[in-house]
């Protein structure tokens, strides 16, 4: 068993010449928290001023955050102009009851499927050949929303307060970035497998990806049922076509490896223990189902559904037996938290804008589920003994790192262009772009996703204790101008797949080729940087102590979710149509 984590761990790069060993902390879990449809200037958009509008006004020192910019406003007489937006706050779950509609605030994130009598929609029409001002494409009704697009709203702080307290208490990324230009099946494929390409067993075409969701939730395995079901594929061009039967969706993920498979036995990856949490199965955020090789069986492109394959086992559903509404915090208590863990939210706390379940509560609660398992993580549960150890087994004596992730951008307006989005002209076609050579090619990258990270390694030491660290912190000299939008300091989820595969020396996920996300991790750059290493930057012998989180609602509230809220049902991220996610 390991002591205070002390341990440390040489990690050097597979697949490639090996670069100079860089020494950091061993983390015996790693927790993949992911919630949904938010970026940086949307949740963290409520700045100290409360009057800045397209300008830097950070949360703290260092953080690239902007209240309002620049977008194409419809006009009620016909057509658009461009002009400044500044918006007010909105609640988190985007009710806006100012409005005449009383309506929910729940902007289009499409790749680019457009609605009957429209050309250009989504991603596509947000990012406006990397002018980041098509943001109110959607907002035809103008007389509805006043004077404003709501897109460009940020969420009040009251209710995201839990956020604010990780982040200037542990670390933010000023540039994480959703890999894929889409929304939530293709982003939990990319934060489980590393792509959505059709990479079925004889199938070689790794210049296509998914690029919407499937029209139904029943895709395990594969989308089952009628052709019509199948999701839109992108290729490097930028047309959209539909999917075909044979282009079932299989292939390797971070923990599951076809070769690893033994007479239909577990095909685990390394021989590490995992974990997926998921409300319910069949929805396109439960990343494992919609894979044959996990939901079936090795070298099995299609079979029944629910799923029932040997890998199921890893998949942690609320009614399994032995747990609660809350399986992550079961695990926790009991002392069986995996070494690699996916935890994904049930609609009523997943920051969804929602028309349900937050609507008849009257609340919140995705803020207060995400601080109660760094608090569960770091400062242990009451009623835990994790056999004689205490609290806090898995800060000191087993380290945990905790990485909080949104899925993708929702179609919330960021003033942060991607990285390298090889969608240039939406209306001729991709440019300066070579599939063959260039992995990604017309479907990387997407949009500016919040990234915060936790673990006792993550922080800067002031004389009272620690504050947050920063990546790519910017603003006022002696820090650099914003942006800071240079490596090391770029990320996106191949950096999280990356250093995973780094801290349990894992091989890449498919070895011979790079066409994977975890080997194009933008923080790979400079040559010899390992993906995510600037959030521990304490050393590696001096540990800091944990600093819990305050929330409204405490661990056994998720667990007893249903006796606090009766008829209350586990549903996916979010509970509209499969289309709108």
């Amino acid at each position: 068993m390991r002591s205070s984590g002390k341990l440390l761990l040489s990690l050097l790069f597979f697949g490639a010449a090996r670069a100079p060993a860089q020494t950091l902390p061993h983390f015996d879990h790693i927790i993949i928290v992911v919630q949904e449809n938010r970026t940086p200037d949307n949740l963290f958009g409520s700045g100290p001023s409360g009057t800045k509008c397209g300008i830097e006004d950070p949360f703290e020192p260092g953080v690239d955050i902007e209240n309002g910019g620049y977008g194409y406003v419809p006009q009620p007489n016909g057509g658009t102009q461009l002009q400044l937006i500044c918006n007010t706050s909105l609640p988190l779950s985007s009710w806006d009851a100012n409005l005449d509609t009383a309506k929910i605030i729940d902007p289009d994130h499409n790749y680019n499927s457009p609605p009957p009598g429209q050309s250009i929609y989504g991603w596509v029409a947000d990012f406006h050949n990397g002018h980041q001002d098509g943001f109110c494409h959607e907002y035809s009704n103008y007389a509805i929303y006043g004077s404003t697009c709501p897109s460009y709203s940020f969420v009040q702080r009251s209710d995201a307060q839990p956020y604010f307290d990780i982040a200037t208490k542990y670390g933010f990324a000023n540039y994480a970035f959703q890999t894929n230009e889409g929304p939530s099946f293709e982003a939990h494929q990319f934060l489980f497998t590393g792509t959505s390409a059709p990479v079925a067993p004889g199938k070689t075409n790794y210049l296509d990806f998914v690029a919407e969701n499937p029209p139904n939730f029943y895709d395990s395995g594969c989308p089952l049922g009628p052709q019509n079901n199948f999701p839109q594929w992108v290729d490097p061009t930028g047309a959209e076509f539909k999917m075909n039967s044979y282009e079932c969706y299989t292939h390797d993920s971070l923990v599951t490896d076809a070769a690893d498979c033994n007479n239909g036995n577990h095909c685990d990856r390394g021989l590490v223990t995992w974990a997926y949490y998921t409300p319910t199965p069949g929805i396109i955020w439960d990343a494992p189902a919609g894979i044959p090789e996990v939901c079936y069986g090795q070298n099995q492109t299609n079979g029944t559904n629910p799923c029932g394959g040997a890998e199921w086992s890893h998949v942690i559903l609320p009614d399994s037996p032995g747990h609660s509404d809350a399986p992550i915090f079961d695990d926790l208590l009991n002392c069986n938290l995996k070494q690699i863990s996916w935890v994904i939210p049930d609609v009523t706390w997943s920051d969804h804008p929602q028309d349900k379940w937050t609507m008849n509560l009257g609340n919140v609660y995705g803020p207060s589920w995400v601080g109660d398992i760094i608090d569960a993580v770091g400062g242990g549960m009451k009623g835990s003994n994790c056999n004689g150890l205490g609290s806090g087994k898995y800060w000191t004596t087993e380290p945990t790192l905790i990485l909080v992730v949104w899925d993708d951008w929702g179609g919330w307006f960021d003033h942060i262009a991607p990285i390298a989005a090889l969608q240039e002209n939406p209306h001729t076609g991709y440019t300066k772009c070579d599939p063959n050579s260039q992995w990604g090619c017309g479907y990387t990258s997407g949009f500016r996703v919040p990234l915060l990270v936790v673990s006792p390694w993550t922080g800067t030491p002031t004389q009272n204790g620690y504050t947050g660290y920063v990546s790519g912190a910017c603003g006022a000299p002696p820090l650099p101008l914003c942006p800071n939008k240079v490596p090391p300091y770029i990320h996106d989820f191949g950096s999280i797949l990356r250093f995973t595969e780094y801290n349990f020396n894992m091989p890449l996920i498919y070895k011979d080729t790079n066409y994977y996300a975890d080997a194009n991790a933008p923080d790979l750059q400079p040559p010899g940087n390992i993906p995510l290493s600037d959030f521990f930057p304490l050393p590696v012998n001096q540990p800091r102590p944990f600093v819990s989180i305050s929330t409204q609602k405490d661990f056994n509230y998720f667990r007893n979710f249903h006796v606090y809220n009766p008829g209350w049902v586990p549903t996916g991220p979010d509970d509209d149509n499969a289309a709108d996610q």
